[in-house]
């Protein structure tokens, strides 16, 4: 029985030590495809520091961008106009642009809770010369004389693909229409709405419309601003979408189910699979991108939409409704996350440590690049 004995103990030695080695193996050849970085300390375990401002940031690593051969159509491209008024510098000939919004200006008085009411709501007067068409979920105003039914039928396909992710957010949509104003020039959607034509498309969250004219960009602008008005309306005046999650929401929506996908994406998301980008810490934080140089903005937006798609797919269920109701709820974001998605993500270093493996990897969210 000795022997017998000690001849188990030898065996179940063994079988743990070879499970030990394959365990240390496999773990290590994982991690050793995610390249080291350092991580911040929590900024929400001492006093509250002053919000940055998105250009007081080093830039990533240089890179030399295609400079865009048409400057209407490249800035058509950009995502719109977050918080705060935003000046970008163009290489060459453009030195500064005025500070006139792509989309809503996030301020109270646009963050108006919309709550549905009936269907004995009047529409908007049609402007002289433009025809009108009410559809399930729209009144579109489009200049000339008749609203063509590309334009409806493409405008209740969009409405379908983002409800998908968002109907939670925006139950009123059921009762309550957007209001689409489609111009044929960038001409006349200056003289309708005083902008100038090189921003494609203008919103207004409070009174639910969106001023676009015919481009090649124009119905990517659509499912950009259209996620505005349904995301944005589910957090209250007190408590605003942060400039990040509203912005990686819809830029989100637009390229997975407006099929829309910005030019400058590919590229800006390649850098930070190399490293680049902004400390989650820091980028939540970012309310305001004066003066930001294109560069980085459109880094900051690649970034934004990166964390809010690992979060869509990081777990099943209702994980990232739970977050956002949070937030809306005035909780700090990285209370928010824990509450939302539970261990290990109970401070924002865990999260950009996750994140930025999952870039590498896709073990975590399952997502494939």
């Amino acid at each position: 029985m000795d022997i017998l004995h000690k001849l188990r103990i030898v065996f179940w030695g063994l079988v743990i030590g070879l499970w030990g080695l394959f365990m240390y193996q496999y773990m290590s050849e994982d991690m050793s495809s995610l390249k080291r970085f350092k991580i911040g300390k929590n900024p929400f375990s001492g006093p509250p520091e002053p919000r940055p401002t998105l250009h007081k940031y080093p830039p990533p690593a240089p890179y030399a961008p295609e400079k865009p051969k048409d400057t209407k159509n490249y800035l058509a491209g950009l995502p719109g106009k977050p918080k705060g008024s935003m000046g970008l510098v163009l290489t060459g000939d453009v030195k500064s642009i005025a500070s006139t919004p792509l989309i809503p200006e996030h301020s109270t008085g646009e963050k108006t809770v919309i709550t549905a009411s009936g269907d004995d709501e009047s529409y908007p007067t049609a402007p002289p010369g433009f025809a009108v068409k009410v559809t399930r979920h729209f009144v579109i105003y489009e200049e000339g004389q008749e609203v063509s039914e590309e334009i409806s039928e493409t405008l209740e396909s969009l409405h379908g693909n983002i409800m998908l992710d968002l109907v939670a957010f925006s139950p009123w949509t059921r009762e309550k229409k957007v209001y689409i104003y489609y111009l044929q020039t960038g001409e006349s959607f200056r003289r309708l709405t005083g902008r100038p034509a090189w921003s494609g498309g203008t919103a207004s969250l409070a009174e639910r419309k969106i001023y676009v004219y015919k481009s090649d960009e124009a119905f990517g602008i659509l499912a950009h601003e259209m996620t505005h008005i349904y995301f944005d309306s589910f957090f209250p005046p007190s408590s605003p979408s942060p400039l990040w999650l509203s912005e990686g929401v819809a830029t989100y929506t637009q390229s997975e189910r407006g099929f829309s996908t910005p030019n400058w994406l590919a590229q800006n998301l390649k850098l930070l699979e190399g490293g680049s980008g902004f400390k989650i810490a820091d980028l939540v934080r970012i309310e305001n991108m004066r003066d930001a140089d294109e560069d980085n903005v459109r880094l900051w937006y690649a970034q934004s939409y990166s964390i809010v798609r690992f979060l869509m797919n990081l777990k099943t269920g209702d994980a990232f409704y739970i977050f956002c109701k949070k937030l809306r709820e005035g909780k700090p974001t990285h209370q928010a996350l824990y509450q939302a998605y539970g261990m290990p993500y109970n401070k924002l270093s865990s999260l950009e440590y996750a994140w930025r493996y999952d870039l590498k990897t896709g073990k975590i969210s399952g997502l494939n690049r």
